[in-house]
């Protein structure tokens, strides 16, 4: 299993490498939130001269807030801004998605199928399972996972849900869309 891999490396990890103790709050005083998308590991860090403790990094499918959560308080997201926010001393906050991102498909059909056949694979019945959430059909579970159309939108709509969140006090909140391939930052929103 890879855990065991991961446990072997971090036994000579750990027996190699001192690290300087650092305190929790960021001290950039920033939330970060982006897509988790594995291409975006140790590349997005290097992109944006980022290190160790520099921000609070959050990261979701997508880098987005699904439509059923974007208001009241189901949004995992906005709880932890909020922790970051009240506790942290976060001060601005920037969303950042990316190009090629697996929530915003070429095909949604392409989408949808995957999606139905790994659930059914994994033993999940779709359908099951949206009735028993009241999802309506396919398209429900799909905007419950948080799928979109097009990067430069969602991001936008994202920064608007956080600067209108009632949990949230106001605070600059920008939106960019990162390059997968090359690093390169795009500006979608940037806060007045």
């Amino acid at each position: 299993m890879i855990i065991d891999d991961f446990l072997t490396y971090n036994k000579h990890f750990v027996q190699q490498k001192s690290l300087p103790h650092i305190g929790h709050l960021p001290r950039k005083h920033m939330a970060v939130i982006t897509c988790m998308d594995c291409r975006l590991v140790e590349m997005f860090e290097q992109a944006l001269g980022l290190e160790r403790g520099d921000v609070l990094e959050l990261r979701t499918a997508g880098a987005t807030i699904p439509e059923p959560e974007r208001s009241g308080l189901e949004s995992d997201l906005i709880r932890s801004l909020a922790v970051g926010v009240y506790l942290l001393g976060v001060q601005e906050v920037a969303v950042i998605g990316h190009t090629e991102c697996g929530l915003s498909p070429k095909d949604p059909t392409i989408l949808t199928t995957s999606l139905i056949t790994s659930m059914q694979a994994l033993g999940v019945d779709p359908q099951k399972l949206i009735e028993q959430e009241k999802l309506a059909n396919v398209q429900g579970l799909l905007r419950w996972l948080g799928v979109f159309n097009n990067v430069h939108m969602n991001v936008g709509q994202v920064v608007n849900v956080i600067r209108n969140s009632p949990y949230l006090p106001k605070l600059p909140v920008h939106g960019l869309v990162i390059d997968i391939n090359t690093g390169k930052l795009e500006l979608v929103d940037r806060a007045g």
